[in-house]
């Protein structure tokens, strides 16, 4: 379980990490641009390509750091009924069959667009790709947390099913 929690830390230090990172300067970027607007300093060519190049690492990079929290949508009609062993199998299925296929095709995907890049590539764009090939793997960490939480909570060695929500979350993280 020590395990689980470092990974955890790291899934939950580079998913917050990267929104500090990212959220201030799109705000910046999207004030300077309207600015631009009205005084017409001639910035505006570059201040959209950056928003939505740390648009994108901020999804990327917080993929993981969203499925930890139970941050993702689901549609809880049935869900909010069933019983926690339910709920655990059902995880356990969803991350073994569809998200750690996902985050792997992701990877293998990024990885290649990372590949591509050229020598020349903008900064910009070399953070896009990293953030593809980074984010991914985070996202298969956590699916692998998650997984080993579930079977730990069948085998009745963990006391709640994974992912935790914010709720059950320590300090409210």
């Amino acid at each position: 379980m020590r395990i689980l929690d470092f990974l955890e830390t790291v899934i939950r230090s580079v998913g917050v990490g990267t929104a500090w990172l990212t959220v201030v300067p799109i705000a910046f970027f999207t004030g300077l641009q309207m600015l631009d607007r009205k005084l017409q300093l001639g910035v505006s060519a570059i201040l959209p390509d950056l928003s939505t190049s740390l648009l994108f690492i901020l999804i990327f990079m917080s993929f993981g750091f969203t499925y930890l929290r139970d941050g993702h949508v689901r549609v809880d009609v049935f869900r909010r009924n069933w019983p926690p062993r339910r709920l655990a199998w059902i995880e356990l299925a969803g991350c073994l069959f569809v998200l750690l296929p996902l985050a792997i095709i992701l990877t293998n995907y990024g990885w290649d667009g990372l590949m591509r890049t050229t020598k020349y590539a903008e900064t910009d764009i070399w953070a896009r790709r990293i953030a593809a090939v980074i984010g991914p793997v985070l996202l298969g960490f956590a699916g692998l947390v998650v997984v080993a939480r579930n079977i730990a909570f069948l085998r009745g060695q963990h006391d709640s099913i994974a992912p935790s929500s914010q709720e059950d979350m320590p300090n409210g993280d």
